[in-house]
């Protein structure tokens, strides 16, 4: 199995070397890069699966590089790092595609738990796309009647939306389908869709699923785990059986959603998500608001 492939663009020489020692003792191929032209000549070859770069260099910054990688259709994670940067920077390069952002002076130990989820996320996206065209074809919905052709207009009319969608329906009814084929005709096809099934998991197992948890913040944490908004991050989160979720968590859901940013259990550090939400439930939403198991906004 070939070796995953990280460029370090920096212009300052010794935390290139010094990162690249370290990456290189844990298993990873490394190349350098001193400014963003040699990073963009670096990433031509598409062999590239990550890249840590530097906000502020002479030539092309790190900012301008993400645009340069975004612009030319280069697939590769970017984790982003800087001494000097504002929150405002960071927001930034967020948005722009940036899977995380680090301050120096590094703490090795989270540049490499950062890059391990980096990575990982790749590897999501990747299945995501691998799994695109036999998921097209499974979420094709079948059917002449008019309330098939109604859901499949319907589908084509919200996918392209960046708004939230709810879909109701009896357990086997294709909710799942349905929320698929949302996804995969959305703007954020190429990106993970990420599943919840809010039933099944006990509610105070549920807020680490949802947000992560580091390590540590309760017995069994032995190491810091990212949540579904981060791992959704630029793709869609699915709430499957949201019906089913307390109002607690109602409660803390609606606060990320409300700031697109997430706070693991047991961490003081938010997290910038960028996620669209399909929920699903086969409950009467209408009828638990009134009873007061579910919240209206």
């Amino acid at each position: 199995m070939s070796k995953e492939q990280i460029l370090i663009v920096d212009d300052e020489e010794n935390i290139r070397r010094t990162i690249r020692a370290i990456l290189e003792d844990e298993g990873y191929a490394v190349r350098e890069a001193a400014s963003g032209s040699e990073a963009f000549t670096e990433l031509q070859d598409g062999q590239v699966d990550l890249v840590i770069t530097d906000v502020w260099m002479e030539d092309i910054d790190g900012l301008k590089l993400i645009d340069f990688i975004n612009n030319s259709g280069i697939d590769v994670e970017i984790i982003v790092i800087s001494g000097h940067a504002t929150i405002e920077v960071a927001v930034q390069a967020t948005k722009k595609g940036a899977i995380d952002f680090l301050e120096k002076p590094l703490s090795f130990e989270k540049l490499l738990l950062s890059i391990s989820n980096a990575l990982k996320h790749r590897k999501l996206k990747i299945g995501n796309r691998w799994l695109l065209e036999q998921a097209s074809r499974e979420a094709q919905l079948i059917g002449t009647s008019p309330a098939y052709q109604k859901l499949v207009h319907d589908i084509e009319l919200a996918a392209p939306s960046e708004g939230r969608v709810l879909i109701y329906g009896e357990n086997g009814s294709g909710k799942e389908i349905v929320a698929r084929r949302l996804h995969m005709k959305s703007e954020r096809a190429d990106m993970p869709m990420v599943d919840i099934n809010c039933a099944a998991i006990p509610d105070e197992l549920i807020e680490s699923e949802l947000f992560g948890h580091v390590k540590g913040s309760f017995t069994g944490a032995h190491e810091t785990k990212k949540g579904k908004f981060v791992v959704a991050n630029g793709g869609t989160l699915f709430l499957d059986e949201i019906g089913d979720m307390s109002l607690r968590t109602q409660a803390k859901v609606l606060r990320v959603l409300q700031e697109n940013a997430v706070t693991p259990v047991g961490g003081t550090r938010s997290l910038i998500v960028d996620v669209r939400i399909i929920a699903a439930t086969n409950k009467n939403l209408a009828k638990a608001i009134e009873d007061g198991s579910f919240r209206q906004d």
